[in-house]
């Protein structure tokens, strides 16, 4: 299996040399435009054994109420299942998504520790502080 992903919504790859998968939102995506890289990051956690997921967030990250549900009842719990420690998102300082992302780190918080950095090196440098 690859260690990445690229599609017109999104990019996910591993860092192996900073223990991260990133995901990389390119635009809006719905159903399996959103599920399929999730799921490629999730088996990349479950490969890698990684301990870190970055989300950059920058470029969008918008979703359909389809895809909240089968996220927060399929995917993080599955994510949980993994080495999975430490979950980050990069965001623009002023961003139009914050009540979004607010609803995620909640989310996420049931089974990680989360962060938020405007770029991934702010991101990286939080995850490695815990």
């Amino acid at each position: 299996m690859n260690d990445s992903f690229d599609s017109e919504f999104c990019r996910v790859r591993r860092i192996a040399r900073d223990g991260t998968v990133l995901l990389t939102w390119k635009k809006y995506a719905h159903h399996e435009d959103y599920r399929a890289p999730t799921l490629f990051a999730l088996e990349l956690l479950v490969r890698g054994g990684d301990t870190a997921f970055i989300v950059d967030a920058r470029d969008g990250f918008e979703d359909h109420e389809d895809d909240i549900v089968w996220a927060f009842a399929e995917l993080l719990p599955a994510m949980a299942k993994t080495g999975l420690k430490h979950v980050a998102f990069i965001m623009n300082e002023i961003n139009e998504i914050e009540g979004e992302m607010d609803l995620w780190t909640r989310e996420f918080r049931k089974y990680f520790t989360v962060d938020r950095a405007t770029d991934y090196e702010g991101a990286l440098a939080k995850i490695r502080e815990r």
